[in-house]
């Protein structure tokens, strides 16, 4: 990073909000604001564990902030409820941005089924004009439970 903008406390908050605004929008189907989290040009992997049962189907590869939040929405579309919490949170500033790391549980319901996901965001962020955005993240998910047929149509 240049030497006028030395990240500090308020770098430290705003990313945080960024990626509590990223929870909030899915959760609240408010894909604008999961779209606004990412550069136009964001890479964002899944990557299930490879000893995880039916994973294999989650692990993608999207290109664009508008593509990672249409995504979202067709994923979650048969889905009922919602719910992404945030868990231990580390950040690091470099010389180009800032790398993070959040432990994240994310619950998937549709009528009496669930599918509870455990893992771990990681993020590359820069300082864009509008703010701090994710320009790569890696999603590693750990453990699951339920079954993944709940993101199916009945």
């Amino acid at each position: 990073m240049s030497e006028n903008s030395v990240p500090d406390d308020s770098d430290r908050s705003e990313i945080l909000g960024l990626l509590a605004t990223y929870a909030f929008g899915l959760d609240r189907r408010d894909f604008a604001s999961v779209a606004s989290v990412f550069t136009a040009d964001a890479e964002v992997q899944n990557v299930f564990d490879p000893h995880l049962p039916g994973g294999e189907k989650f692990n993608s590869l999207t290109t664009g902030g508008s593509a990672v939040a249409e995504g979202a929405r067709q994923l979650f579309s048969n889905l009922d409820a919602t719910q992404h919490l945030l868990g231990a949170q580390s950040i690091e500033f470099t010389d180009t941005g800032a790398h993070t790391s959040t432990q994240i549980v994310a619950h998937h319901h549709r009528g009496s089924g669930y599918y509870h996901t455990g893992g771990t965001y990681e993020d590359d962020l820069v300082r864009a004009p509008e703010g701090w955005r994710i320009f790569r993240r890696t999603l590693r998910i750990h453990w699951t439970t339920g079954s993944p047929e709940v993101f199916l149509a009945s």
